[in-house]
């Protein structure tokens, strides 16, 4: 007769082991739906950004006169800088912001230096993101390994599911919760499948880049990373710190008008300005491709020396550089942001609903778990909530720093208070509600900060996406009250 290797466990054990092993899956939940509700956000970063600071009036386009003199600007305010930095307008970035290692200002349509360049909430959301407010390198394997995970459980979803094809538009929403919750998760997996595996392989590719360069640092490089990385990317050479004037960068954006016009510049670099090595590097954006942009380098006369290649040059280098577009859906202008928005919706839904499921399975077998469902759904809705919060708070001159504790203590707290209450639909009603309050709170603090900002349509336009967000956040509550019935609670579900 065979034995287990295993020792005896008593029920209670196995009981406290199920419920350890269930806020474990409960936390790595958390983190992945953290991870793409901030992405799914972080798709009008560049609008939200403008909004949050919004100092200085639409710049369309810049001339190669203009960026001249506002190259020699930060020059003068940042003499010991060691590149300059000017960020062009773009169609869907009317902006125009120069800096350099002191920081970045915006600049006007003449190129005088107009103000600073704060936008903290953006920055916050942003490391949010890419590294779950974790120090960089460990925070990014940490993410990558969340996006890898992604993947595996799209492809393993679509395999265990031989008929999900064929179902792809039966959803029930009456009846049974566990049954309507799975036609959810599963009609939206199906439609927001190829989007799903793409955002999380170029994610998980971005982020085990950090790996893999460790790596080959340790392996062929003696343990040093820049060496690795001018091997990529090409190194700048020695440096000549000769006195010279200012590089020619007018004369750098005419040659690249004439030589390559589809190349739309966005961003220009002087490396080492001032000095007798430096040089300038444009970046061309090419709307028929994927490539982050092509990288024209010239001298410090403005004369055309080459290009990276990152456009027609070798497979793996056109791959590696068309991942970040790829990502965060930064190609096909402000129509392509809006379906990746609703995509991430759409993924965000997909990760709530599977812990639902869960849930209500185990309701179904009289083994429910209902406060930590409630802390599920507090962290389901008040996630978003307290990231409109931070967004208020910041308009009152809160830093990154605090924005962060904020968030992290604000969800452990939101979650806390969903233990307590123990009951998931009214936590998730009035986790709606905050959410809704909030969006409405940073429109009013930001109506009252910049008010005359709102002469400029970017402003008023997004102002009006929160409020009309937030109204009906605030009303779906109202509503779901009077309606819910024991039938009809799950569409309080997160």
């Amino acid at each position: 007769m065979a034995t287990s290797i295993w020792p005896k466990s008593s029920k209670a054990r196995v009981d406290r082991s199920l419920s350890a092993h269930s806020v474990m899956g409960l936390v790595i939940s958390a983190l992945m739906f953290i991870v793409c509700l901030s992405g799914t956000v972080a798709m009008f970063e560049d609008e939200i950004g403008w909004w949050e600071n919004p100092v200085q009036a639409p710049v369309e386009t810049v001339s190669p006169e203009v960026a001249q003199a506002a190259a020699n600007n930060v020059f003068v305010a940042q003499p010991g800088t060691t590149h300059l930095y000017l960020y062009l307008p773009r169609d869907n970035w009317q902006r125009f912001v120069v800096g350099g290692d002191d920081g970045l200002e915006t600049a006007n349509a003449q190129g005088a230096m107009t103000g600073g360049y704060e936008t903290p909430w953006n920055d916050f959301l942003v490391h949010l993101h890419y590294y779950l407010s974790l120090p960089t390198s460990f925070g990014m394997i940490v993410v990558a390994i969340l996006g890898v995970m992604l993947v595996a459980m799209a492809v393993s979803g679509l395999l265990a599911h031989p008929r999900i094809f064929r179902d792809a538009f039966r959803l029930r929403t009456k009846g049974q919760a566990r049954l309507v919750q799975a036609d959810l998760h599963n009609r939206l997996s199906v439609w927001t499948a190829p989007f799903t595996i793409a955002i999380a392989l170029t994610g998980a590719m971005i982020g085990l880049f950090v790996v893999v360069a460790m790596v080959l640092a340790q392996t062929s490089f003696d343990g040093d990373p820049r060496a690795l990385t001018e091997s990529i990317f090409g190194a700048e050479g020695e440096i000549d710190e000769s006195p010279a004037p200012l590089a020619d960068v007018s004369t750098a954006m005419i040659t690249l008008e004439e030589m390559a016009p589809d190349a739309n510049p966005f961003l220009a670099i002087v490396h080492d300005p001032g000095t007798a090595s430096q040089h300038t590097t444009i970046y061309g954006e090419h709307t028929d491709r994927l490539a982050y942009g092509e990288m024209y380098e010239f001298d410090a006369d403005g004369t055309y020396t080459g290009k990276a290649g990152y456009t027609d040059g070798e497979a793996g280098k056109q791959i590696a550089m068309s991942t970040y577009r790829l990502h965060f859906g930064d190609f096909g202008g402000l129509a392509m942001k809006v379906a990746y928005f609703l995509m991430g919706v759409g993924l965000c839904i997909v990760v709530a609903a599977g812990l639902n499921i869960y849930f209500l399975k185990r309701a179904e077998a009289g083994r429910g778990m209902p406060r930590l469902e409630a802390a599920w759904a507090a962290l389901v809705w008040g996630s978003p909530a307290l990231l409109a919060a931070t967004l208020a708070v910041s308009l009152l001159g809160v830093g990154m720093v605090a924005l962060t504790g904020l968030f992290w203590l604000g969800a452990v707290a939101l979650c806390g208070l969903g233990l307590v209450l123990g009951d998931q639909v009214k936590t998730a009603r009035w986790m709606r509600f905050g959410l809704g309050g909030s969006l409405f709170a940073a429109v009013g603090v930001h109506a009252v900060r910049f008010t005359g900002s709102y002469q400029w349509p970017h402003v008023w336009a997004v102002s009006l996406c929160f409020m009309i967000a937030g109204l009906l956040l605030m009303v779906w509550p109202l509503l779901s009250e009077r309606s819910s019935t024991p039938s009809s609670a799950v569409a309080a579900r997160p």
